[in-house]
């Protein structure tokens, strides 16, 4: 398994799991990062090692005049880490790719993969967020998907637009859903506190999570529920000295939290736990871990009808859609679902179930093994 930027931490942890669990043997090559993410986590029934940047990434990642610095290294180390994926690949059946965090660089690496063992890649994004989707960045991700005798993608849209507009052979396309991350149960979760009503914005901070959508939603929902807060909780990806002004012109100081930071995985419970409603409205997505940990969690959700997000709320009924840039009807949904509990109670029951039942493990790893065995047989006979 290679995750070299250790993107997406529970989902690779819960199908590294879930594949062991099933008698696969995984051997995961990602970044230091993962250390830190295991902290606290009791099951981890895979072999893991640091591969990519052992030296650089923890720097790259402290603020300071270095950084930058460690960043450039970082490219150093990143060719390294590929030359510690071709010497384990004597002992693989199968090598499953999750991210590729310089695209740039990795499709030469990737494409030698595939010549050497059956590979497979997740596709959990068809397209990297936040930049233009120009044909010279279009034509570099067909190439990428051209590499794999398996592709993963985990909504039906994005299967879709992986045959229809990245030219990926339907036979070697898998639909899986996205489980869930129950892993961060095995974290002590607290009674949420009384508070006023909350409405959480969680994950990356950057132009496609509709951010301001939502702070342009607020001053309606206020006017119906006027002790409502927002908590905006992530990494940023981008300035946020915009979404600082927008907060000022519409007099949201008091009303609005925002926590541009990382947050670590054993603190998830209590963030998500004390929210009313988790908002989602998303400008553009394949499918999102934020909804995922909202199920996972058992909370509401208003949501863009955008990607993965209109399927999940539809199939798991478990909160309101809403068009996408839309914050009319987003303050809207909000302040129904806010201001009736039976609605919310509803939602929040229908999310832990859908948690429970469709984004189980067990199935999603007998599904990716079955795929990994047509992998095989598409490479032994030469096929992509």
């Amino acid at each position: 398994m290679l995750n070299p930027s250790g993107s997406a931490f529970g989902y690779v942890h819960a199908l590294c799991n879930a594949l062991a669990g099933r008698g696969a043997r995984v051997r995961l090559l990602t970044s230091p990062a993962w250390e830190r993410d295991l902290v606290g986590l009791q099951t981890v029934a895979y072999d893991w090692e640091p591969a990519f940047y052992p030296r650089t990434f923890l720097r790259s990642q402290a603020p300071g005049p270095a950084r930058a610095l460690w960043r450039g290294l970082r490219l150093v180390e990143h060719a390294a880490g590929w030359a510690a994926v071709r010497r384990a690949l004597a002992d693989a059946d199968v090598v499953h790719a999750q991210w590729l965090p310089v695209p740039e660089l990795d499709i030469a690496p990737l494409h030698a993969v595939a010549r050497a063992r059956p590979l497979a890649f997740t596709a959990h994004n068809l397209l990297p967020h936040d930049q233009p989707a120009t044909l010279a960045r279009r034509a570099l991700w067909r190439g990428i998907y051209a590499a794999p005798h398996a592709v993963f993608a985990h909504t039906t849209g994005a299967a879709r637009a992986l045959h229809e507009r990245f030219g990926v052979r339907a036979e070697r396309v898998t639909r899986i859903p996205h489980g869930s991350f129950d892993y961060l149960l095995e974290h002590p979760t607290p009674a949420p506190a009384s508070g006023p009503p909350t409405i959480l914005c969680f994950g990356f901070i950057g132009p496609y999570k509709g951010v301001d959508v939502l702070l342009r939603a607020l001053p309606a929902v206020r006017r119906a529920v006027p002790e409502v807060r927002v908590r905006i909780i992530g990494r940023p990806r981008g300035p946020l000295a915009p979404l600082r002004r927008l907060i000022a012109e519409l007099g949201l100081g008091d009303a609005v939290e925002l926590h541009p930071e990382r947050v670590p995985e054993s603190e998830l419970g209590a963030i998500f736990g004390a929210a009313s409603v988790v908002a989602l409205p998303y400008r553009e997505i394949a499918q999102s871990g934020v909804a995922i940990t909202a199920c996972t969690f058992g909370r509401a959700l208003v949501a863009s009808d955008v990607g993965g997000l209109g399927e999940l709320v539809r199939s798991a009924d478990n909160g309101l859609l809403v068009p996408p840039g839309d914050h009319v009807a987003l303050a809207q949904a909000l302040v129904r679902v806010l201001g009736d509990d039976a609605l919310r109670g509803g939602f929040e029951a229908s999310s832990r179930a859908y948690a429970e039942r469709a984004l189980a493990w067990d199935p999603i790893a007998a599904t990716t093994l079955a795929a990994y065995a047509s992998a095989r047989e598409r490479a032994a006979r030469g096929g992509g």
